[in-house]
């Protein structure tokens, strides 16, 4: 697999399009067509352990559930190319551990994240009552303007309920956040979240509120988008009422 990346550089081909058929287990794409990707977000995964972050991350990418799940070591990396809106944008997503003891190792990457699922387990009133902690920890390490969900997952396990819809609802509303229950088991509102998130992102860029050239945005540019960038200006025509002499 070395020798292929090597040779793949060597020939300038697109890593980005080639990474997951060299490294399936990492990174999925839906059909294998030559995606012209318009943007690249990086997004986090976070919230106490045992919440299903890693589930909701092997749904998204694989559509199955991930039936041996064990406690994340420190970070997990997976990407997806999503369309949102008739754009392409490859969402490079940290799955970080929601361990106290690495919580020192995680909150280094949340540095430059533009989005990010904050994820509780509605059977754990203890999950719920540290969301407030995570939340801080994203404003003030990645970025103010970072786009966060409220992921109330677990929503199959509705029988051992213990933090009602309404409350979750209006901790997301106090806090500006969008807020969705999920589902890994199921994968209900699971890709949903991700796109969610991604397309709010997208109206804060077309509307001046994020800008992907600022550095720590987040947010970087992608093959179409560099080439509306690079191409020349029109000229444009002189003013007839300038003097042509």
């Amino acid at each position: 697999a070395t020798l292929t990346v090597k040779i793949l550089w060597r020939k300038k081909w697109k890593l980005a399009i080639w990474w997951p058929l060299l490294f399936p287990h990492f990174s999925y794409i839906s059909t294998l067509r030559n995606f012209v990707i318009d943007f690249l977000f990086k997004f986090l995964v976070i919230g106490n352990a045992g919440t299903g972050k890693s589930c909701l991350l092997h749904q998204f990418i694989e559509k199955k559930f991930k039936d041996d799940s064990n406690h994340t070591i420190g970070v997990e990396f997976g990407s997806k190319i999503i369309n949102v809106g008739g754009k392409y944008v490859k969402l490079q997503i940290w799955d970080t551990a929601g361990q106290e003891r690495f919580r020192s190792v995680t909150r280094s990457y949340y540095r430059g994240a533009a989005g990010a699922l904050l994820v509780y387990d509605i059977t754990s009133r203890e999950t719920y009552n540290a969301l407030t902690n995570w939340l801080t920890d994203a404003r003030m390490l990645a970025s103010q303007n970072i786009v966060i969900i409220l992921c109330g997952n677990k929503k199959d396990l509705d029988a051992d309920r213990e933090v009602t819809f309404l409350e979750a609802s209006r901790f997301a509303q106090e806090n500006e956040l969008m807020f969705l229950e999920t589902s890994a088991l199921t994968g209900e509102n699971v890709e949903e979240a991700f796109v969610q998130c991604a397309r709010k992102i997208l109206n804060k860029i077309e509307s001046g509120e994020l800008d992907p050239e600022r550095m720590g945005s987040g947010i970087q540019y992608g093959d179409a988008a560099l080439r509306q960038l690079r191409s020349p200006r029109r000229t444009q025509a002189p003013n007839a009422q300038e003097c042509g002499c």
